[in-house]
């Protein structure tokens, strides 16, 4: 009897499993089923005409102490450009101050430069063209009357195709604030383009100053420069003076040329401090294009031609010389020498 009870309630048990197994089924299938999902409700704010940041106003930078043009890339680079290696030279030649002529010409020298702007108190003048460092930009401004103007030179620079950045100077290249004080009259006098009579007197040149116009009755910037290697106690005579520059002529007539004004003192200029502790060593190039003028050693050259040279990277130190703040190279490059800025070497030899 026990054994039938038994068999009857394992009956009874299976009939009761397969009865509950689809509930089961459905009941796990309900809980794995995925959530609603929802829409994200996206609410976008009306732009508010307050929130637009107004215009920046230019500002003049202030002058700054350093004695090195002020170099800034911007931007830095452009995009998909590699970064620029050393910047090139922005050099800009004193200015006549003070004046009574409402504008002056001002000579910019920038490597690889593609536009030129000068901003004062007058405004701004931009210029644009393919400058070198033989190809300076000569840029005439208006100048505020009665006034100092202090001039900020920007010039943009193109290192490789398509690649820009810009440097940025309030000073020129000798280390002079590039500041004009603008004194007029009433009836301020047109600018004078006619030589002036010259100055009573013997004269000296510095050393090392770029002379230009050999021979010629008026100046031209524009033309071959040469680097004056002779001594400083050579004795000139002024034969005219036209804005920023003299006109000279050697004692002796042999020399005849225009040069900076400032290039010109009444006294013998101190000579030249040579080193011979570089020589030897091998110095590098800040780009494969330099300004470089001829030399020779060890006994310099009295005029020796300045240009533009290419596809160097190197070269051998053979001294250096300093007049004044400045300071040079003699340096032999492809069996020839030459006499370079210190600011085309990418580190100045011990």
């Amino acid at each position: 009897m026990p054994e039938r009870f038994a068999r009857i309630a394992a009956l009874a048990l299976l009939v009761v499993l397969i009865i509950a197994l689809p509930l089961l089924v459905s009941l796990f299938g309900a809980l794995n089923a995925p959530a609603p999902t929802r829409t994200p409700t996206i609410q976008i704010a009306a732009a508010n005409a307050s929130s637009t940041p107004a215009p920046a106003t230019p500002t003049f930078l202030p002058l700054t102490a350093t004695t090195e043009p002020t170099s800034a890339p911007s931007p830095s680079p452009t995009a998909g450009c590699q970064n620029p290696a050393t910047p090139e030279p922005l050099w800009v030649n004193p200015v006549v101050s003070p004046t009574n002529l409402l504008t002056q010409k001002i000579s910019v020298t920038l490597g690889r430069g593609r536009e030129i702007s000068i901003t004062s108190e007058a405004g701004t003048v931009t210029q644009q063209g393919d400058f070198t460092i033989a190809n300076p930009a000569e840029i005439e401004i208006a100048l505020l009357p009665n006034a100092q103007n202090h001039l900020l030179v920007v010039g943009k620079v193109e290192y490789t195709p398509g690649c820009f950045y810009t440097l940025q100077t309030q000073i020129d290249r000798v280390g002079n604030p590039l500041v004009i004080l603008q004194n007029s009259a009433q009836n301020p006098p047109l600018p004078i383009l006619s030589p002036t009579p010259p100055l009573p007197g013997t004269v000296y040149l510095k050393p090392f100053s770029q002379v230009f116009a050999l021979n010629q009755d008026a100046p031209s910037p524009s033309d071959q420069l040469w680097l004056y290697q002779a001594d400083g106690n050579s004795p000139f005579q002024v034969l005219a003076q036209e804005g920023a520059f003299t006109h000279l002529l050697s004692q002796g007539g042999t020399l005849n040329f225009w040069t900076l004004s400032d290039n010109v003192v009444t006294t013998a200029p101190p000579p030249p401090q040579y080193d011979s502790s570089p020589a030897g060593q091998r110095v590098e190039f800040v780009s494969d294009k330099i300004f470089a003028c001829e030399g020779q050693y060890p006994r310099n050259l009295i005029l020796g031609v300045c240009a533009e040279i290419s596809g160097a990277t190197e070269g051998e130190a053979l001294q250096r010389a300093q007049v004044d703040s400045s300071i040079l190279y003699q340096v032999r490059i492809n069996n020839k020498i030459y006499w370079v800025s210190s600011n085309v070497l990418k580190q100045e030899p011990a």
